[in-house]
């Protein structure tokens, strides 16, 4: 069975490229409205639930089973069928996270791995996509270790009461309405906003810490367009975005959120800009044995590729930005990677 994979997640500037390229993807609306979730660092997952019985657990890249497993999902999966033998027609998203999945996050400090739904697809009518949190609780209420990521909120406080809203400190959802035809200027504005956000979830994950009594440093956020002009699964895919904090961004960039993509003034600069730790780290752990971190010469080969076959993936806007192409750095990307690599092995 073909995997239903969740699509790659683009960065603020990618976006304004490209709805700039093609305009059409706005069908007619440069305005969209955005509400966003914490992004957790944990690992992708999903679920295929069919008519016919069948529970097919999966990874972004990969169908899963107990004995080909990533981070224990498939034997949770397993464990749990009867439940996900009821949600007829839908894949259900989501990242499982806790303990020994990833480190460093408030994620990885609850008490045990859990499933944190963010959207579900139905396989009836693949550009239905459901992303309003309590329409996700109706899907998968009751499911053991299950939880669904809410919008983002804060708390906002207001000096003068109006229509259903008293004064004072109110937790509310965030939105954003950008219109994607804007100046530099003007989007700037917004990317400031953004940052300020993530600058908030990295330095307390609120959604972790309110479920599971966690504190600790969360991963960034994902801007999920709500509007009816946007909501099937091709505008989804076409224009969500995500901002990572400091510590898991995959590239060194000024800010989370950026306008135009960051120039690298050489091949060393570039190679610098965009293996960071966050990402090496994740590439190490995608050519692990069952998603555990597992660091083994015997693996190299796998890694470098995964890191080269990454960068060109990511950052070709990037390259564009710093007048290089994939040829110039595959070398420079290698060595800095095989380095890193092998000084991680020596340290165990």
């Amino acid at each position: 069975m073909a995997i239903i994979a969740w699509p790659e997640i683009e960065g603020f500037h990618n976006i304004r490229k490209y709805t700039s390229a093609h305009p059409e993807i706005l069908n007619g609306k440069s305005v969209v409205s955005y509400r966003c979730k914490v992004k957790l660092h944990g690992t992708n997952a999903a679920i295929q639930c069919h008519m016919d019985g069948r529970v097919i657990p999966q990874s972004r890249t990969a169908e899963l089973a107990v004995g080909s497993d990533n981070a224990g999902f498939a034997k949770w999966v397993e464990d749990n069928k009867k439940a996900w033998t009821l949600l007829n027609n839908h894949v259900i998203f989501g990242e499982w996270i806790g303990p020994g999945i990833q480190k460093g996050v408030a994620c990885a400090s609850i008490p045990k791995k859990s499933f944190a739904v963010f959207a579900v697809r139905s396989m009836e009518n693949m550009e239905t996509l459901i992303v309003e949190p309590r329409d996700i609780k109706h899907v998968v209420s009751g499911i053991p270790d299950t939880y669904v990521i809410p919008w983002y909120s804060q708390m906002i406080t207001y000096p003068v009461s109006g229509p259903g809203m008293p004064a004072g400190p109110v937790d509310t959802t965030l939105e954003l309405t950008i219109d994607w035809s804007s100046d530099n200027e003007v989007l700037q504005r917004t990317a400031d906003r953004i940052n300020e956000w993530v600058g908030a979830v990295e330095a307390n994950d609120p959604w972790i810490e309110s479920v599971f009594g966690v504190k600790g440093t969360g991963e960034g956020l994902v801007f999920y367009p709500v509007d009816h002009d946007h909501d099937r699964y091709t505008d989804f895919s076409n224009l969500v975005f995500k901002a990572k904090g400091e510590k898991h961004k995959n590239i060194a960039t000024a800010k989370p959120a950026q306008v135009s993509a960051e120039a690298a003034a050489s091949i060393d600069a570039f190679v610098s800009m965009v293996l960071t730790t966050a990402r090496l780290e994740q590439g190490a752990t995608a050519v692990s044995p069952n998603g555990a971190l597992t660091y083994d010469t015997k693996l190299m080969g796998k890694f470098i590729n995964w890191i080269q076959a990454d960068v060109e993936k990511e950052n070709q806007d990037e390259l564009e930005a710093s007048g290089l192409d994939m040829k110039q750095v595959q070398k420079a990307l290698a060595d800095k990677a095989r380095a890193w690599y092998l000084a991680m092995w020596k340290a165990v």
